[in-house]
């Protein structure tokens, strides 16, 4: 059986891609656009590389 939250993921994301009329270059210009404005925001932390993440998560840590 799959969980709620994934169940909410799914519905989310089938909205989305019907909105952008299921063209997937729509879609991912969507969640680029989305990501900016995140970044652009400063509401979220991103980094930019798996080597900046672990080197910040081992700061952290310590």
């Amino acid at each position: 059986m799959k969980t709620e939250p994934a169940n909410e993921v799914r519905v989310i994301r089938q909205s989305l891609s019907a909105e952008c009329g299921d063209d997937l270059a729509r879609i991912l210009e969507y969640y680029r656009r989305h990501q900016e404005e995140s970044k652009n925001s400063g509401a979220l932390h991103f980094v930019d590389s798996l080597s900046s993440a672990t080197s910040e998560h081992n700061r952290s840590s310590a």
